[in-house]
């Protein structure tokens, strides 16, 4: 069954097709969310940076290895033109710049822009799907398609690849 993962903050949310909310991560009753089973499928759809230089460099970094830093030219273009390729879509309007600036300079905090950026780049809404079980329904005597649970009782949620 296809669903919406909404995100504000560190709480989640699901909404059906009908944007009705069928489970939250602060629910006491009905459905509940894992918050570290949905922080990881949305850090799954923003780029790791560090994780990507440490996997390219166990890859090329033999090459480069005895290489002059005035020749690390090439490697810095490559790497520039990555980045771009990988955030095309995270495109920061003049608004979001300002509070960006605003929020470092007024509070003199390079964590608290790097949050703001952060929370720019970083999607609010996924599209998702409940993974489903065909169970026995006692009462009706019939098989019927049931959302999965874990371990705790959450719904197991998997990220849709547009």
């Amino acid at each position: 069954m296809k669903a919406r993962l909404n995100r504000r903050d560190n709480d989640y949310w699901l909404h059906n097709e009908s944007g009705e909310t069928i489970a939250s991560s602060w629910g006491v009753s009905g459905k509940k969310l894992s918050i570290k089973k949905c922080n990881e499928i949305f850090l799954s759809s923003v780029v790791d940076v560090e994780k990507l230089v440490e996997d390219d460099w166990d890859i090329y970094g033999e090459q480069f290895k005895n290489t002059p830093i005035w020749d690390y030219s090439e490697i810095f273009i490559a790497g520039f033109n990555k980045a771009m390729e990988l955030n095309k879509d995270k495109v920061f309007t003049l608004d979001d710049m300002k509070e960006a600036y605003s929020r470092g300079f007024l509070q003199q905090g390079i964590i608290s822009f790097n949050l703001l950026i952060q929370s720019i780049q970083q999607p609010t809404e996924i599209e998702v799907e409940i993974e489903q079980v065909n169970r026995l329904n006692i009462d009706k005597g019939i098989y019927e398609w049931q959302p999965k649970l874990d371990l705790e009782g959450c719904l197991i949620l998997k990220k849709i690849n547009l």
